[in-house]
Order: structure tokens, then C-alpha cells, then sequence
């Protein structure tokens, strides 16, 4: 399980946390989901979620070696001045982010010799200001936009693979040029991020439209929620609950963030 800090004075109400599946949680395995996330004091939101392959032997490392580089990238060169929905310098800091993670996954393959697909994931990676969201995307799970709780939309969305069930991971040869990249204008309220988990809870397929039953009562939950690090524990039960491993067996990684101003 990966637990998201919490900041002290934050812009942005954010509740973030990753659950073991069924399917590992029968198999004695740990979840390969892994999420960050920042709030900074410029009134940025920096995110990332990734979900490391259950047929890669380092994919829970790979996960978390993803996001930490990320966000990592994204503290270090995020300007609180940049215009989110324009093009240009949102996407060159999307990139950083993406570029950072896999050097990162490079190094971590080659301290221990390892084929560079041991430590295959899927990375999320989110910025959302006062003026705009941008989200960058390899694989499933999506990245979600809205200004108010029942106006959401899909920002990026899952990217499936050349075969039926298979996704595309930041390490699979080419991976860079299946990278999706979106940019939204506008004062977002809601930001929501979660892996592949959940896409059948929340997306409307095939089409991936927001299912609004599913995030309506969660953004009332926040919106109301006066302790956040008790509403992670919730969360993390939620997401841990028999009605929800009714429903998919694979690890579950949920960020729900509220702009407060």
C-alpha cells in the first residue's frame, strides 16, 4: 500500500490512497499500485498514480520508483505562473515528468542488472492550477476534470495495447510515442486520478465517460470530510470492501482532490 502525505496548509482537499486487490490478496502478494501527490504554495496540485504489471517481477518497484520520480520532477520545475492550458509549457513539464520516471526505472534495472520490463508500469502524471489542468498518460486508468460535482470529464483515458487486454507500459519499446498528453482551460474544482482498477466503477465504457453515480456521493464525502488523514483510512476500506472486490479483482488507486479557496 502507498500513502500519499498530507500537506499542512493545502490549496487543494486531497484524499489519495492505493488498495491490495482480490486477486493479490488471495496470492499473498503486496499491491503494485503506487500514488503521490503534492500541494503546493503557489496553489498547485502535482500528481501521479502508476500501476506496476502483475507479470513483471519488479512491478510494485517499478510503481513506485515511477511516481516518486515524477512528482519528484514535476516539485522541482513546476512554475507557478505557467499557463496550464496552453500547449507549450504544460507539455514540456509533462515530459520532465515522464522522462524522469523512466531514467529512474533505467537506473533502478541497471543497478541490478535486470531486464528493463522487470519494473514495467503505467504512470499518470497531473498538474492542475488556477487557470487549468494538464495530465499526461502511458496505459490504463484515466485522469479526470470537473467544475462541479455532477460537470466531470475525461481528460486522458485508458490506452489499450495491439491485443485485447494489454496495455502499454512506460518501459514497453515505443511507449514514449503512445504518450498522451491533455490540456483543459479553465478553474477546476474536482480533479480525480485513478489506475485500471477502477475503470469499470468509474468510466462509462467504451466511450470513458465519467460515471457520475460513482463520483457523486465520493466528492459530497469530501467535501465534508474534516479529517483527512481518517479519510484515507476510509478510503483505503472502501476501496478494500466486499463491494468493491465484487466487482474487479486488481489493485485499486483512487486520488480525489476539491479545490478550497
Amino acid at each position: 500500500m502507498n500513502v500519499a502525505p498530507i500537506p499542512t496548509a493545502p490549496t487543494w482537499r486531497v484524499v489519495a490512497t492505493s488498495a491490495t486487490g482480490r486477486r493479490h490478496r488471495q496470492q499473498l502478494q503486496p499491491c503494485q499500485d503506487a500514488v503521490r501527490w503534492v500541494s503546493t504554495p503557489g496553489g498547485l496540485l502535482l500528481a501521479a498514480v502508476a500501476d506496476g504489471a502483475g507479470s513483471a517481477p519488479c512491478g510494485e518497484a517499478g510503481a513506485t520508483t515511477a511516481v516518486t520520480a515524477a512528482l519528484a520532477a514535476l516539485t522541482a520545475n513546476a512554475d507557478t505562473g505557467a499557463t496550464l492550458g496552453a500547449d507549450t509549457p504544460a507539455r514540456a513539464l509533462l515530459r520532465l515528468a515522464i522522462d524522469a520516471a523512466l531514467q529512474s526505472l533505467r537506473q533502478a534495472a541497471g543497478l541490478r542488472q535486470a531486464a528493463l520490463g522487470e519494473y514495467a508500469t503505467t504512470l499518470l502524471v497531473c498538474v492542475a492550477g488556477t487557470d487549468g489542468v494538464a495530465a499526461a498518460q502511458i496505459g490504463d486508468g484515466a485522469v479526470l476534470v470537473g467544475t462541479a460535482p455532477d460537470r466531470l470529464e475525461t481528460l486522458t483515458q485508458p490506452a489499450a495495447g495491439e491485443y485485447l487486454n494489454e496495455t502499454v507500459f512506460l518501459t514497453s519499446e515505443g511507449a514514449l510515442d503512445r504518450l498522451q498528453t491533455a490540456f483543459w482551460t479553465g478553474r477546476a474544482r474536482h480533479v480525480a486520478l485513478f489506475s485500471d482498477g477502477l475503470q469499470m466503477l468509474a468510466l462509462k465504457m467504451p466511450g470513458a465517460v465519467p460515471h457520475l453515480p460513482f463520483f457523486q456521493p465520493l466528492w459530497a464525502w469530501l467535501s465534508r470530510l474534516e479529517d483527512l488523514e481518517a479519510g484515507q483510512r476510509e478510503l483505503l476500506a472502501t476501496l478494500g470492501s466486499a463491494r468493491f472486490s465484487e466487482r474487479t479483482d486488481d489493485d485499486l488507486t483512487l486520488l480525489l482532490a476539491e479545490r478550497r479557496e
